[in-house]
């Protein structure tokens, strides 16, 4: 063998033997496999190092309330005056049954003589005449009447001196009349009783 053949053989050699170091270091790492990373991996299980140092809490939040208010201390109002009483006026019975001369002078003593309660009117009998149930006269009823005949004696006075203002027919107080036809005072009979002879009372008729 010449020594161009040798030279030959000789490189096929060396090839072939590095064809095979070559697949050898191929088939030592898979073609999928991953790249080295440089940073090593951080397990899944792995906690993070607490951060040291101070915190600032988180901020309550702060819930509106309404408020209640501050009671005030206040005086109370003073109270009104109290009215004075108005005296009561006189009751009239039977009023409505009145003639409209009989009604004018009930309603003049009720409101001149405020001590006068009681007026009687319109009756259904009368022992000595017809004018109660005809509504043509009226008792005016004297309180207390034994010590205040001063009383009964200014209304009966009063209605003798207007007579003719008012139509008055008759007079009677303390057993004694007045009449237009006669005009002027003068006794009447025992009738049996204070009432019946009219010491308690004014009696006052009026012309039809």
């Amino acid at each position: 063998m010449n020594a161009m053949t040798r030279l030959s053989v000789t490189a096929v050699s060396a090839a072939a033997t590095l064809a095979l170091a070559i697949g050898a270091t191929t088939l030592a790492t898979p073609a999928n496999a991953d790249p080295v990373s440089l940073e090593p991996a951080m397990s899944a299980s792995a906690t993070p190092a607490p951060t040291t140092g101070p915190t600032t809490p988180a901020p309550t939040p702060t819930v509106s309330t309404p408020g209640t208010p501050t009671p005030t201390t206040t005086s109370p109002a003073p109270k009104p005056p109290k009215k004075a009483k108005k005296k009561g006026k006189a009751k009239i019975s039977n009023y409505k049954r009145l003639t409209k001369r009989a009604k004018k002078v009930a309603l003049k003593v009720r409101s001149g003589w405020a001590s006068i309660k009681s007026i009687g009117g319109w009756r259904a009998g009368s022992r000595y005449s017809g004018d109660h149930p005809a509504g043509r006269a009226i008792d005016v009823m004297i309180p207390s009447w034994k010590k205040n005949k001063n009383l009964g004696y200014s209304i009966a006075k009063y209605f003798a001196k207007h007579a003719k203002k008012y139509k008055i027919h008759y007079v009677i107080y303390r057993q004694k009349i007045w009449t237009t036809q006669n005009p002027r005072w003068r006794s009447m009979a025992d009738r049996g009783g204070a009432t019946a002879n009219h010491f308690d009372h004014v009696h006052i008729s009026v012309k039809r």
